[in-house]
């Protein structure tokens, strides 16, 4: 509740007479009066007898000096026990000075000794909170309020109240006895009733206040009075030895019960006694422990004994021994007779056993006997079975021999006639080889005889002929190298920041494929020499790789070849050195002018600070890949080092040296037109499916005017994508994965390939683990990086056929739908395959990986 302010009575030197026995100051002891020789007094709320007050500390002060007999604040009373103050005065020797009155103790009011007592019970009652066992008698209070009870009000044997957890309030109590190892007290009702009230009290019916320094909350009434209002219920609370000698009490006032054979059935059947129902109920849970109220039970029996019901009770109960003694001994005799009678049907039985045994064993020899004269029968029928068989055998063979000898004679005849038709044929051929060799030599001669013609014409031709046209003609070969270093490098913090960058530009396009997407397009066309893109047509594979590839170098830089059918070498590609004229015959193709410009940038060494080179080569598999590619296929595993970078031979002696800094992108169609995939180029490569984009999703034109690209030099692109190049490569078995988790679902994959005769060659695994490792830094997801490499380099070599593949297919798909991803692009591709490779028809129990789209 909240205190009155208390007006000026402390100013005067007269203040004691306003304090007395019923109206007066209620304090604490200061906690260091157990360490000082000057003891001081806190002071917490003045009371007059009807009211609480609060007190102003800038009149009174924090504390109150005690003048005299200092040690008897610290004999007398408790640290945490309120003492009532009937009288202080103002403190004559304070000065004006605050610090001279801090350094000497001085307080504003002082007060004596014989000024100090104790609260009486009937002027405050104190309230403890706690748990209350009202079967045990026993409170079990908070454990910081067990010393104050156990000190105060068990010693001096004052009332106070128990609060428990619900904040119902019982009491008043007194604590007779306590237990320090249980931090419990034993209550004690007072008054003669033996009983308890129950309170529910609102917070403005009581004083609620903190003690000094430790800020224990304590809690005061004035009253029972005061409680009087808020009672809710009445709690019986007698003892136990009160309980046994009232329940003897009501059973002696009886002459007879109604149950003699169980003191507790009379208890129960005691109207009196059950009337009284939480006594009754008591009652009961302390017959039901014998053990523990031994002490009771036994006077209270011992005293219901000299009842005189209950003697003739005990001298019926002897009769009834009597006769049931007589019953047991009949019993035992027919026990006797019984057990003799059983003894001689046993034996009865076991000599019927016994003939029973011995028929079944005659029965068992006469069954063997049967069995034997059967089995001699069977052998003789068999016997004479094989005779008759080894005759008609011998007969058969007597004809085989007459009839394979009639085979051989038509045998012989025939190859006798097909040898001379051979013979024939040999002529014939030897008359043909002849003439053949007539005509080659013939026409051998007109050759060299046309060709030394030749040569004498192109003599004659080169003598006559201006030498400074010679000297035009090689200049036309030499490709000047210019100089693209950058200058204003692109800020670039990640791989993530270069995969969002290039996704807010596709997005403007029309193009909203998701940043891990867009990662996984730069990881593998960067750790790769070659990724192929694949999809139906419309999917928008070739506006995709143009546009990645503007984005991060400049046009002079980027290659876009369109294959024709027919490739078959470099010269398709790249070009031819001429022999005749001795200079290098360009390809339809801007090639090998990019290739001379990385040439020259690797002897001059500037490649570190220039782009990266790109090629686009558009409907890759018209014709076959490993054909006209094979001058950089045999590169795919090769690494640059300072002053050996990657070598290409185009003849005539004139090679090609790069420092790895050139990167292909392929577009593939599958149909009747175009070529298959190779196994060995599937190992090498990256294979990423595009879908038909969504509708009214416009593709990018190829006439659409491209923003800058962004300013990243070949150093830049080494370090995003951890390229190994002019670094020392660790070997391929001896990588690990970063994250293990995903090293065990890549152990089971490969499990279950090796499985369906499905091997995961050292180069894979090293380009999957390569790839898991940089990509876990751009993609959210945990699993993503290895679902993509499962679908783009590891499920492109399914192509099996037979229904017990389809159980391997379903062993992997669990495996990765594990992963928990959305959009799965390992999981669409084995749900693919195993709807293709369900259908009746000619491909029923087919599965491969190009038939996904079929």
């Amino acid at each position: 509740m909240k205190i009155k302010e208390l007006d000026e009575i402390f100013d005067d030197y007269e203040s004691y007479k306003a304090l007395g026995e019923d109206s007066y100051i209620v304090g604490a002891q200061h906690p260091q009066n157990f360490k000082q020789h000057k003891k001081f007094i806190i002071p917490l709320f003045y009371f007059d007898g009807e009211e609480w007050f609060k007190l102003d500390i800038n009149k009174l002060g924090e504390t109150i000096f005690l003048a005299s007999a200092p040690y008897t604040l610290t004999t007398d009373f408790k640290l945490e026990e309120l003492i009532k103050v009937k009288g202080v005065r103002p403190n004559k020797q304070l000065t004006d000075d605050d610090s001279y009155n801090k350094e000497n103790s001085l307080t504003k009011h002082i007060t004596h000794a014989d000024r100090l007592s104790s609260l009486s019970e009937d002027q405050l009652l104190e309230i403890f909170p706690g748990e209350i066992d009202f079967e045990l008698h026993l409170f079990h209070p908070d454990k910081q309020y067990y010393d104050i009870i156990n000190e105060i009000y068990v010693a001096q044997e004052r009332k106070f109240f128990a609060q428990n957890k619900q904040g119902l309030i019982y009491g008043p109590f007194v604590g007779v006895k306590t237990s320090s190892e249980a931090k419990s007290v034993r209550l004690s009702a007072t008054g003669v009733r033996k009983s308890v009230e129950a309170y529910e009290v609102p917070s403005d019916a009581f004083l609620e206040f903190n003690m000094p320094e430790e800020g224990l909350k304590r809690k005061l009434i004035r009253s029972t009075q005061d409680l009087e209002y808020y009672i809710v219920d009445t709690v019986d609370f007698i003892s136990r030895k009160d309980l046994f000698n009232w329940a003897e009490d009501q059973l002696n006032k009886k002459q007879s019960l109604e149950v003699a054979d169980n003191v507790w059935q009379a208890i129960s059947k005691d109207n009196t006694i059950h009337s009284f129902k939480e006594r009754y109920t008591r009652l009961e849970k302390l017959f039901a422990k014998p053990q523990e109220n031994l002490t009771y039970l036994q006077q209270f029996i011992t005293s219901l004994a000299e009842n005189d019901f209950f003697k003739a009770s005990l001298d019926g109960l002897q009769n009834e021994k009597l006769d049931l003694d007589n019953q047991i001994a009949q019993l035992k005799r027919e026990k006797d007779i019984f057990r003799k009678d059983s003894a001689r049907f046993q034996e009865e039985i076991q000599d019927l056993e016994d003939g029973i045994q011995n028929l079944k064993d005659n029965e068992q020899k006469i069954r063997e006997s049967l069995q034997k004269e059967r089995e001699s029968a069977i052998n003789r029928e068999i016997e004479e079975g094989l005779k008759k068989l080894d005759k008609v055998r011998e007969e058969l063979s007597d004809k085989a021999e007459a009839i394979e000898l009639a085979h051989t004679f038509d045998n012989l005849a025939r190859l006798n006639e097909e040898i001379d038709n051979a013979k024939g044929e040999k002529h014939n051929l030897s008359v043909a080889i002849s003439a053949l060799k007539e005509e080659f030599t013939q026409a051998q001669e007109d050759a060299d005889t046309a060709l030394k013609n030749l040569l004498k014409t192109k003599m004659q031709f080169d003598a006559f002929s201006n030498p400074s046209n010679n000297q035009l003609q090689n200049n036309e070969q030499e490709i000047t190298i210019k100089d693209f270093k950058i200058e204003n490098e692109t800020s670039l913090n990640s791989l993530k920041d270069l995969t969002q960058k290039i996704h807010k530009r596709l997005g403007r396009m029309g193009r909203n494929y998701p940043d891990h997407f867009i990662a996984n397009i730069l990881i593998a066309m960067h750790q790769n020499s070659l990724t192929l893109i694949w999809g139906p047509p419309g999917s928008g594979k070739t506006s995709l790789a143009r546009y990645l590839m503007q984005s991060i170098t400049k046009k002079p830089r980027f290659s876009e070849i369109s294959v024709a059918r027919g490739w078959a070498s470099q010269k398709d590609l790249i070009g031819f050195a001429n022999p005749l004229s001795k200079r290098f015959q360009r390809a339809n193709t801007d090639l090998y002018d990019l290739l001379k410009q990385l040439d020259g940038e690797f002897h001059n060494s500037s490649y570190q600070k220039s782009p990266m080179a790109y090629c686009l080569l558009d409907e890759a598999n018209l014709s076959p890949i490993e054909h006209y590619w094979a001058s950089f296929y045999s590169l795919t595993d090769a690494k640059a080092q300072v002053n050996n970078g990657l070598k290409i031979s185009l003849g005539n002696n004139e090679n090609i040296e790069y420092a790895n800094n050139l990167r292909f992108l392929g577009t593939l169609n599958l149909d009747s037109t175009t070529e298959q995939i190779s196994a060995r180029l599937l190992d090498r490569s990256h294979i990423i499916r595009l879908d038909l984009p969504k509708k009214d999703t416009p593709l990018i034109s190829s006439e659409i005017i491209m923003p800058e690209p962004y300013e990243i030099s070949y150093d830049t692109v080494r370090q995003l994508f951890d390229l190994k190049d002019f670094k020392q490569e660790l070997a391929p078995d001896a990588l690990e994965f970063i994250d293990t988790e995903l090293e065990e679902r890549f152990g089971e994959i490969d499990n279950e390939l090796q499985n369906l005769g499905i091997q995961i060659s050292l180069r894979t695994r090293k380009a999957v683990i390569e790839y898991c490792n940089l990509a876990h830094s751009a993609m959210n997801e945990q699993f993503r990086p290895l679902d993509y490499c499962l679908a783009q380099r590891i499920f492109t070599r399914i192509n099996l056929q037979g229904p017990e593949v389809r159980e391997g297919i379903k062993s992997l798909l669990a495996i990765v739908k594990g992963f928990g991803l959305k959009d799965s692009h390992a999981e669409w591709t084995l749900q693919k395959m195993l709807e293709k490779g369900g259908k009746e028809g000619f491909n029923h129990h087919f599965y491969n990986y190009f038939s996904i789209d079929g």
